[in-house]
């Protein structure tokens, strides 16, 4: 992700907990790239919590393979980009990046991805950054956004806006804790609680083809639900802690230290992080769908979609084509995966209901998390297929690298602004990214 604040990565390290997971250009051809010259394979990955597994996968790679793989991990407070800008201001890019589908197109936008048709096209695997017929990103794991709530203090999963505004209030006022968690700012976190929200109101923030992606978040019947939207997270702010700024991991430490009853995570990453600080408090959280307006359904669920991208600067391109290739069919792939069980899952739905996946002994253990994924799984999707028909959404992965929807937040609860002309702050603020 080529920006220079706080990025999604900061999920995997901002929790501190042992088991946290560690956080249209000149494209080369298959035969061709920039880099093709040298048998040494440059892999930057911010996953060091699966060393153990990815370096296995290596081995076996070099055992096969006239190419060697040096992998850099990404340090913890370091972020991907941070590093990715270091070793490209060191004239040392890597080959491979393991990032989003979002910054994949982002990336391929910039002329920065080379093409990986032949180990995605045709062999089941999701392709969502096609750009004129090739695939730029090689997907291995979804992360579905997920809530938790104190089962022993909830009536219930309260699902609807309207039940939860209710046992909220009730919680704050009769329980001394508070009944939800409201993120806003420029963070991750907040970003996508508030996209989702939106979401949840069937706001249809963008529309238009992959060429011509519009903003219509202000149009006629999304400009009023986008208003009872930003009025709700407003009402429910009143039940909340302070979350200006706030990260996964704060929102989890408010969960752990009993600060709030409920908040918005993805996938079981809370349970993996309280589980090994206060594992008395695991049993008290069940996973909840973010909440709907009462009468509507779940018809978008946000899932991260992360994987490889080759980036075609490097000097290994067609070597490090061959290695993501290998990674996806290595058999040591499902342990990758499984290594922060409940947190990633599968690109797939025949390996989320592969044996590893339903045998694994932590997801036996929260068998209401993988129902709820798999019941939903058909309504996954990535913030960057929010053009018409799931198009590919340059402009929503720009405001997502900016976080705007965060920040929308914080004009609401920190800067005064109401609901309505917070629509119109944020809508101005997305058209500025349509170039």
């Amino acid at each position: 992700m080529a920006r220079d604040h706080s990025t999604r990565r900061q999920l995997l390290t901002a929790t501190g907990a042992a088991t946290t997971v560690a956080l249209a250009g000149c494209i080369g051809s298959l035969t061709g790239g920039s880099g093709g010259g040298s048998n040494e394979i440059k892999y930057l990955s911010d996953r060091g919590d699966s060393r153990q597994v990815i370096d296995d996968i290596i081995s076996e790679f070099e055992d096969q393979s006239d190419y060697t793989v040096d992998v850099t991990y990404t340090s913890k407070g370091t972020s991907t980009d941070e590093q990715l800008q270091r070793m490209r201001a060191a004239g040392n890019p890597p080959d491979i990046v393991f990032d989003t589908s979002a910054d994949a197109y982002r990336y391929q936008r910039d002329g920065k991805a080379a093409q990986v048709s032949d180990v995605v096209q045709g062999t089941g695997l999701p392709d969502p950054v096609n750009v004129d017929g090739e695939s730029y990103f090689v997907p291995t794991m979804v992360e579905p956004l997920m809530g938790w709530y104190r089962n022993d203090l909830y009536d219930g999963n309260p699902t609807t806006w309207e039940t939860w505004q209710t046992e909220a209030q009730r919680l704050t006022e009769e329980e001394d804790i508070n009944g939800y968690v409201v993120q806003s700012g420029q963070t991750n976190n907040a970003d996508t609680m508030v996209t989702q929200t939106l979401w949840q109101n069937d706001v249809n923030i963008y529309d238009g083809p992959a060429d011509d992606i519009q903003v219509t978040i202000d149009d006629d019947e999304n400009r009023q639900a986008a208003v009872e939207t930003y009025e709700w997270l407003q009402t429910m702010s009143q039940y909340a802690p302070n979350g200006s700024g706030w990260e996964w991991g704060d929102a989890i430490a408010a969960l752990q230290q009993e600060n709030a009853a409920a908040a918005m995570s993805v996938g079981g990453l809370p349970i993996l992080t309280i589980q090994a600080n206060r594992p008395d408090l695991v049993e008290k959280l069940s996973p909840t769908a973010f909440p709907v307006p009462d009468g509507k359904a779940q018809d978008k669920w946000w899932a991260y979609m992360e994987g490889h991208v080759v980036w075609n600067d490097g000097d290994a391109t067609d070597g490090a084509r061959e290695f993501v290739d290998f990674f996806s069919d290595s058999d040591r792939f499902m342990d990758f995966i499984l290594s922060a069980p409940l947190f990633q899952f599968p690109p797939t739905r025949e390996g989320l209901d592969s044996d590893a996946v339903q045998n694994n002994e932590t997801i036996q253990a929260h068998p209401e998390v993988i129902d709820l994924v798999r019941n939903n799984w058909d309504a996954f999707t990535t913030v960057l297929a929010t053009g018409r028909d799931g198009a590919p959404n340059i402009v929503a992965a720009d405001a997502y690298g900016q976080q705007l929807f965060g920040q929308s937040a914080d004009q609401l609860l920190v800067g005064g602004r109401s609901p309505a002309e917070t629509v119109d702050w944020v809508a101005s603020e997305l058209r500025g990214l349509q170039g």
